[in-house]
């Protein structure tokens, strides 16, 4: 049996995954991660546990974090509205001004609440239910920050697939045509940064098509 790995975003929990996986064909074995940015952090099963590598599925932040941890195998991994880096460098440009993520952590520190929010409704207006952990959402952004995975991404280009929406106000199109330069990127004419909820079946597809 084919396993997946769901890993969501910064901002979001693992039910930014529920419409994607009733689409997904029940033969396939789904897990998923989810930060705890909205309640208890669920972890997927250790590694050992699955018999194969698996087909690894990242939105936003978790698609990063999957090309900068080491402990699950993966096969193939989708990046859906993903990037290998998320803030610009001398060698990588365009993406998001560090100064532009530096004065949202310090927004955070002191209205994380209004921050938030901005978010989500910049995202596309969905908002998980719960408290926030402030802590662990803090930690999210100083690995968006910190963490680069485009040795990683250079190593299994022909294993990445991207999909990036062309009205993605965190993630703007030209920055998935350099974060995916040369490898598998496909674009969807859809505005938002939630391809998982606002195009659940074409995920799900695409999820299928890698399992196959």
């Amino acid at each position: 049996m084919t396993s997946v790995v769901l890993v969501h975003g910064w901002g979001y929990d693992a039910g930014v995954w529920d419409a994607l996986r009733a689409r997904l064909d029940p033969a396939l074995r789904v897990a998923t991660l989810d930060w705890g940015f909205f309640g208890a952090p669920a972890t997927v099963p250790p590694a050992p546990s699955f018999p194969e590598p698996v087909i690894a599925v990242g939105h936003s932040l978790g698609a990063l974090w999957w090309l900068v941890q080491a402990d699950i195998p993966w096969r193939r991994l989708l990046c859906i509205n993903g990037f290998p880096r998320f803030t610009e460098a001398a060698d990588y440009a365009p993406a998001v001004a560090p100064r532009v993520l530096a004065r949202m952590q310090a927004q955070f520190a002191h209205a994380p609440a209004a921050v938030l929010a901005d978010f989500h409704a910049r995202c596309g207006g969905h908002a998980p239910a719960g408290a926030p952990d402030v802590e662990r959402l803090a930690a999210g952004l100083a690995a968006l920050a910190d963490w680069d995975g485009r040795a990683a991404l250079a190593a299994r280009r022909a294993d990445v697939f991207a999909l990036a929406g062309t009205g993605d106000p965190i993630v703007p199109a030209a920055m998935s045509a350099l974060a995916f330069s040369g490898g598998h990127l496909a674009t969807v004419d859809a505005p938002g940064h939630l391809l998982p909820l606002t195009h659940a079946g074409l995920c799900a597809q695409w999820i299928e098509r890698l399992a196959a």
